[in-house]
């Protein structure tokens, strides 16, 4: 969605080739990947919820300096 706004409000532009539509797959691929790292770390440390929830706020965080810096 910034990405969208950037463009329209002359920010930046799209590199030559690519659409929207690469645009929105990409993302669907960063959702998948956030979404497994959540999904590994309720395996790994199941039995051990502080660990759970300390490893969530790590992913949830780097999650939002990731996009941030993107």
């Amino acid at each position: 969605m910034l990405s969208f706004i950037a463009v329209k409000l002359g920010v930046c532009k799209l590199p030559p080739g690519m659409t929207w539509r690469h645009v929105t797959g990409a993302g669907f691929l960063a959702g998948v990947g956030f979404t497994m790292s959540i999904f590994i770390t309720n395996l790994t440390y199941k039995t051990k919820p502080e660990l759970v929830n300390s490893s969530i706020m790590a992913v949830l965080l780097t999650w939002l300096v990731a996009g941030i810096i993107g």
